[in-house]
C-alpha cells in the first residue's frame, strides 16, 4: 500500500513537467509555393489564369506568406495580381508560402489554428479574416488594388534589408521567453507539491503509527 502510495505521488510532482508552450513549425502546416497556390486556386476557378513564364526561386529571395480562403473574392483578386502583375515585375524577388484555410478538410482546420496564433500576435481584434499577406514586419488583412504600391515597397523593403524579418521566427522567440516563464512556474508549482506531498506522507505515516500503537494496546488489554 505504501509503496503504491509513492509512486503515485511521484507521477504527480511530474505531471507539471510536460506543462510547455507549444512550439510553432511550419512542417505541421499544409503550405503550398507560389505555382501550387495559383493551381489550387484555378482548380476552383477554371477562369482563373497566370503567368510564372520565367519565374524560379532561389534562397535569397523574400518569403511573402499568404493566408487564404478557397472561394474568397479577395483572395483571387490578390492571387489575381500575384501571378501576373507582380511576378512579372517583382518576381525575382520573392517565393510565396501559403496557406488555405477555408473547408473542413484537416488540412484546413489545422491552418486555421495557424492563422488565429498570428492574428492573436499581430492583436487583431478579430481574427480569421482572409486574405492575410505578411511581408516582413508589415502586413495587409483584406486585398484591394490601393494596396498594391504598398506591398511592392514592402518587397523590395525586405529584400534590401541586412536583417530580414521573418513572423514565424519572431513567434518562435516568442514562444522560447514563454517557455522560460513556464518552466520558472513549474519549478515553484513543484516545490509547493513537494511540500505537500512530504506533509501527506508524514500524516500518512502517523496514522500508520497511531494503527500500530492502538493495536498493540488492545492486546495489552
Amino acid at each position: 500500500m505504501k509503496k503504491k502510495f509513492i509512486i503515485l505521488l511521484i507521477a504527480i510532482l511530474l505531471l507539471p513537467t510536460i506543462a510547455f508552450a507549444e512550439k510553432i513549425n511550419l512542417e505541421d502546416y499544409t503550405s503550398l509555393n507560389l505555382e501550387e497556390t495559383l493551381k489550387d486556386e484555378q482548380s476552383y476557378n477554371a477562369d482563373f489564369t497566370y503567368d510564372l513564364t520565367g519565374y524560379t526561386e532561389n534562397d535569397n529571395q523574400i518569403t511573402i506568406y499568404v493566408f487564404r480562403g478557397k472561394g474568397c473574392p479577395h483572395c483571387e483578386d490578390f492571387l489575381s495580381y500575384l501571378g501576373n502583375d507582380l511576378v512579372k515585375n517583382y518576381g525575382s524577388y520573392f517565393k510565396v508560402v501559403s496557406f488555405q484555410t477555408w473547408g473542413d478538410t484537416t488540412e484546413a482546420t489545422n491552418n486555421n489554428r495557424l492563422l488565429t496564433k498570428v492574428g492573436n500576435f499581430l492583436n487583431f481584434e478579430k481574427t480569421g479574416a482572409v486574405p492575410l499577406i505578411i511581408i516582413g514586419d508589415q502586413h495587409f488583412l483584406g486585398y484591394g488594388e490601393s494596396s498594391n504600391a504598398e506591398i511592392e515597397s514592402a518587397i523590395m523593403s525586405l529584400y534590401n534589408s541586412s536583417d530580414r524579418y521573418d513572423i514565424f521566427e519572431e513567434m518562435s522567440k516568442e514562444e522560447k521567453s514563454t517557455d522560460k516563464t513556464s518552466n520558472a512556474s513549474i519549478i515553484i508549482w513543484n516545490i509547493i507539491i513537494a511540500v505537500i506531498g512530504v506533509l501527506i506522507v508524514v500524516a500518512h505515516n502517523n496514522y500508520i503509527k497511531n494503527e500500530i500503537i492502538n493495536a498493540l494496546d488492545k492486546k495489552t488489554k
